[in-house]
């Protein structure tokens, strides 16, 4: 007859080999568990992507094409732009591919913007069960146009590149160099040149010439964030005081200056600071306005809370 410790014995050995066929069905139904998800993720179509539209938003129908950076941007060309984008986040983005639509979010999308500066925001939103993608853009609104321009020598004098100047009197190398200096770009209320822009004259559409001699491309700021805020307060006073200028002329950088140049002698030059904000100006302006500004040459607003001028 089986002694007691050995029952006890036989008893464990059994327990222990049940314990180990529940470990070895759950680590199985586990693995295969991931396996299940795995094949899901990366080889059934149910992550597959069946659709992606493009939508402007300042055109709610979707466009075939638009224009950026100087080249035409097909939707097919922005889609698989897009595609590489995603797919180079991570190994694992790699790994699913570009068609995989867990791999599209919106948590990285600044950095796709850095190739497209024209636009200001991109939106991914996804529809799992339509297995459908829609990517919806707001482009930059435009608020004016930065001109960089060059300045040429005559002699000891230096011109700037926009001036009229007696045709005799510059190189026909010069007058090359003239008609080919301006760069001019589009830029928003945030500072950013974002799109390449005609060169124009009057006071239509608001304007920078600058004078500066830095070079400027796409996708940067025309001045630092202080500077140009007080920059667009300069545009709102001229406007608001109904002077009809809208160009504007900054010359040396070094000075955090820039200049309202009236085209015609109705209106005196403005001498503004970008330093300080120009709010006081509006009250100096109309004052002016009432003693007549076709007798003043110049007014300067450099100094906060002070107005000076000169009579011609």
């Amino acid at each position: 007859m089986p002694s007691r410790f050995y029952l006890e014995k036989i008893q464990k050995e059994k327990q222990s080999r049940l314990l180990k066929l529940k470990i070895y069905g759950v680590s199985f139904l586990f693995f295969a568990l991931m396996a299940g998800i795995a094949y899901l993720i990366v080889y059934s179509p149910l992550f597959k992507i069946k659709n992606i539209t493009l939508i402007y938003a300042d055109n709610p129908e979707t466009e075939q094409a638009r224009y950026g950076a100087g080249k035409l941007i097909t939707a097919d060309s922005l889609i698989s732009d897009f595609k590489n984008f995603f797919a180079s986040q991570s190994k694992f983005a790699q790994f699913l591919g570009p068609d995989n639509i867990l791999i599209w979010n919106n948590e990285k999308i600044d950095e796709f913007l850095k190739n497209y500066p024209q636009w200001a925001k991109i939106l991914i939103t996804k529809d799992y069960l339509e297995r459908e993608i829609k990517i919806e853009i707001k482009e930059r609104e435009r608020f004016g146009i930065w001109c960089q321009k060059t300045q040429i020598a005559r002699g000891s004098e230096i011109i700037n590149a926009d001036q009229h100047a007696d045709p005799r009197e510059i190189s026909d190398l010069q007058k090359e160099i003239s008609e080919g200096s301006a760069s001019c770009w589009w830029f928003d209320k945030r500072g950013i040149l974002f799109k390449e822009a005609p060169s124009i004259e009057g006071n239509l559409i608001n304007k920078v010439d600058d004078f500066s001699g830095r070079s400027l491309k796409v996708g940067e700021l025309a001045l630092e964030e202080k500077l140009f805020s007080n920059l667009i307060k300069i545009f709102e006073v001229l406007e608001k005081s109904d002077l009809k200028i809208k160009s504007l002329k900054l010359e040396k950088l070094e000075l955090q200056e820039i200049i309202a140049d009236p085209l015609n002698n109705s209106f005196p030059k403005i001498y503004f600071s970008l330093r300080i904000d120009p709010k006081f100006a509006m009250a100096a302006l109309e004052s002016l306005k009432n003693l007549g500004l076709e007798k003043i040459e110049y007014i300067d607003l450099r100094v906060e809370n002070r107005a000076y001028y000169k009579l011609k």
